[in-house]
């Protein structure tokens, strides 16, 4: 790997979300490579390899760490510029931070909510003493049931149904089907696009079909968005803005968004 002039990352799930990124690649990383590219220190480095392989997302070698292959196989390819990606982690964290151990937590497909995944299931106060899953995750995608399926303390129900090729959604009347018999507590929904009439909207009915049943089984529906999702229209609607009781959002928001997710009572967190 040959160091480039990449900025400084200094929060650790940018850190985190840089480094899976090369691993995706290489499937290997020295402690003096990622120092170099990162600009931070190796001590730095050594700290964050031991959590990843605490976290079970890579395995540690001498001088460095190698991928789990499972983890990745189904990983997509990345297709964000640097300021998306750094706005898609600081999403995935805040909402990692509204889930409680214990819960029984959706996700459709996305960056963001496998972002979001992998920030949950990785923390740490999920871990029990007795054995018993600390939570339960309810994938709508395959590749987010492979970064929670890794950890002996979270319990993983896939759906059933089609697998999309891009986004590894599964669907059809399959994975609608098993969804009608399961109950969450908090489902988070990722997005291509967030307005004010159309609400959150995504390319694929055959997706959007499966999203709104889970949206129906939950408590809490929590949007996914990035800045640059505002504004934008897609093909097809997952779900109107009244029915999302939180949106964790990047960036400033545009005033007219603020005033419809007041009216209704939906909580704004911007990161």
């Amino acid at each position: 790997m040959n160091p480039t002039s990449a900025p400084e990352h200094r929060d650790k799930a940018a850190r985190w979300d840089t480094v899976l990124t090369l691993l995706q690649s290489t499937k290997r990383l020295s402690v003096h490579d990622v120092a170099q590219q990162l600009g931070i220190s190796e001590s730095t480095v050594r700290r964050d390899f031991v959590e990843m392989e605490r976290a079970q997302l890579a395995r540690r070698t001498h001088g460095g760490i190698v991928a789990i292959d499972v983890a990745y196989s189904l990983a997509t390819v990345p297709r964000s510029t640097d300021t998306a990606a750094a706005d898609r982690e600081r999403v995935a964290t805040a909402a990692a931070a509204l889930v409680t151990p214990g819960q029984i937590v959706g996700f459709n497909g996305g960056r963001t909510t496998t972002s979001t995944a992998r920030r949950i299931v990785g923390r740490a106060d999920l871990e029990t003493d007795d054995g018993r899953a600390g939570l339960t995750v309810v994938c709508a995608a395959l590749n987010i049931a492979t970064e929670a399926v890794l950890r002996p303390n979270v319990r993983t129900v896939v759906l059933g149904g089609v697998a999309e090729p891009y986004s590894f959604e599964l669907t059809g009347p399959l994975a609608t089907a098993t969804m009608r018999d399961l109950w969450l507590d908090t489902m988070f929904v990722g997005t291509i696009g967030v307005d004010v009439d159309a609400g959150l909207t995504c390319h694929s009915e055959a997706e959007a079909a499966v999203t709104r049943v889970m949206i129906g089984h939950a408590r809490r529906v929590v949007g996914l968005a990035t800045a640059d999702k505002v504004g934008v229209r897609a093909l097809a609607g997952i779900c109107p803005l009244a029915a999302l009781t939180d949106l964790v959002l990047s960036g400033t928001p545009d005033p007219a968004l603020c005033d419809v997710l007041r009216e209704h009572e939906v909580r704004l967190h911007t990161v």
